[in-house]
């Protein structure tokens, strides 16, 4: 008896023995999966930190649209909303230009026959080493505009004679636009330019244009009929203001001269 009760209990402990190592690999099956878990989380923070990084990347600052260093052309910029301005134009304070901005008139050709037509340029050049800021009066579109004086009279030919007749029966306008400013920034030793079309004619007033014409480019014109030939003298009117100069405007409205031949 004394040896089957000690061999049961061997059994017993045999069995005993068999049970532990299921018990580890559960438990190791549990750490596992656990320390998978915790493996994800950090993923997904790690996630975060690279998601956080390109959100910062994403944030870098935009070009600013109202700077450049070789403006073709002003109007383009100029009606952007990001370069409009708070300030009123006539509430700019004006700022002395000297040495710091050069602006010239030239024309595409030096002669054009009478009736015919040339393309006019105006550049703004920073002469500086800084950037130079320039405002501009929009209303709500920056306006250029041509008038054509007899060199040798000294008489504008542009402007039809006498006083513009009054607006046609029941044609109306719209109001004018309030005016509002607006900013463009010439890089060092930059430049930006407007162009226009000169046309050597005279000209009559349009009361058939009366409607549908903006009311701050005045009383609608039309062509009639070639300019006489002789030397006449453009002056560019520019929207350009807050700027120090003379009474002659030597700044906002330069100008340039245009020989008209035979048609």
């Amino acid at each position: 008896m004394h040896r089957l009760t000690f061999l049961v209990l061997l059994l017993a402990a045999a069995a005993c023995g068999q049970k532990k190592p299921a018990d580890n690999a559960k438990n190791d099956k549990t750490d596992e999966d656990g320390g998978s878990s915790k493996s994800g989380d950090d993923t997904s923070a790690g996630g975060g930190d690279s998601k956080d990084a390109d959100g910062g990347a994403g944030d870098a600052p935009k070009k600013d649209e109202c700077v450049g260093f070789d403006i073709g052309n002003i109007e383009d910029i100029l009606i952007k909303s990001s370069c409009e301005e708070t300030q009123k134009p006539d509430a700019l304070p004006n700022a002395d230009m000297k040495g710091k901005l050069e602006v010239t008139a030239s024309t595409s050709t030096p002669k054009v026959p009478a009736g015919g037509k040339a393309e006019v340029v105006v550049t703004f050049t920073n002469k500086s080493k800084d950037p130079l800021t320039l405002h501009f009066k929009i209303d709500p579109l920056p306006r250029f505009s041509l008038e054509v004086y007899d060199t040798k009279k000294a008489k504008r030919v542009d402007m039809p004679a006498g006083n513009p007749p009054p607006p046609p029966k029941g044609a109306t306008q719209a109001s004018p636009t309030e005016p509002k400013s607006a900013k463009l920034t010439i890089a060092p030793n930059g430049s930006a330019r407007a162009r226009l079309t000169f046309e050597a004619v005279k000209m009559k007033w349009a009361p058939e244009k009366y409607k549908g014409t903006p009311p701050e480019k005045g009383y609608p014109r039309a062509a009639a009929g070639p300019l006489p030939k002789g030397k006449y003298t453009i002056r560019v009117i520019t929207p350009l203001v807050g700027v120090f100069e003379g009474v002659d405007h030597e700044v906002s409205v330069p100008k340039v001269e245009i020989d008209v031949g035979e048609k």
